[in-house]
């Protein structure tokens, strides 16, 4: 073989030598030493069974936390609608209470005006009897000044009365009626056997109702049976 030959031959193996020995050190974690890549561990059931175990409890534990939380969430809208509803009770207990109160002064304020409409009534009935004149010709004027005088009165005391209407005021019928303690005030008794007991026979105080409430207590005389008592 040639010289030249040898030289490069004897080269080579060297260069392997030193090589085989850089890798040999790699592999005691020499620094600079080539490693190759670690692969991934093979699956096997233990590892499936870990992980899957893992993921139960954090969802049991996810599942555990929200059910607390919309307990939480249905006792406060418990407490909340509880709330809701004494408030209702509250505000309806107090319109009730400031109804009433209006109501009340509503007819402290009518009762007088209702008490005037029954004294025009009464007077009306006097006027439809007037006095007589002793000379025809006086009498006869004093009559036509005396129609005059009630028809402007009627006019006055329809007019009076058109009034209270409008304002709830209406007046309450006890003659011929039943005695109802609720709205009339028996003032007066008599022995009555033509009609059944406890009817209401004269009215001698008119009686008026606002809003379908008493407003004045009607003042009667009722008819009673011998024995029977009111």
């Amino acid at each position: 073989m040639q010289e030249w030959k040898q030289t490069i031959e004897a080269n080579f193996k060297q260069w392997l030598d030193e090589m085989a020995g850089e890798a040999d050190r790699g592999d005691h974690g020499m620094p600079g030493a080539f490693s190759p890549p670690e692969e991934d561990p093979a699956p096997d059931l233990y590892s499936f069974f870990e992980a899957l175990c893992v993921l139960r409890s954090d969802v049991s534990k996810g599942t555990r936390r929200s059910h607390e939380t919309f307990t939480r969430f249905g006792q406060t809208l418990a407490g909340f609608e509880e709330m809701l509803r004494d408030l209702a009770g509250r505000l309806s207990a107090e319109r009730q209470e400031r109804g009433r109160l209006e109501l009340a002064a509503q007819k402290r304020f009518l009762l007088p005006y209702a008490e005037i409409l029954e004294r025009l009534n009464r007077l009306a009935l006097k006027l439809a009897h007037p006095p007589q004149a002793r000379f025809f010709a006086a009498r006869r004027q004093w009559s036509t000044a005396w129609i005059s005088f009630e028809q402007g009165f009627a006019l006055l005391r329809d007019h009076f009365e058109l009034l209270l209407r409008d304002a709830g005021v209406t007046a309450m019928p006890a003659k011929g009626q039943s005695f109802d303690p609720t709205r009339m005030k028996a003032v007066a008794v008599e022995e009555n056997t033509t009609v059944p007991h406890n009817t209401v026979i004269d009215e001698l105080g008119a009686g008026y109702l606002f809003k379908d409430e008493v407003l004045k207590f009607a003042e009667v005389k009722i008819a009673i049976h011998k024995g029977g008592g009111i």
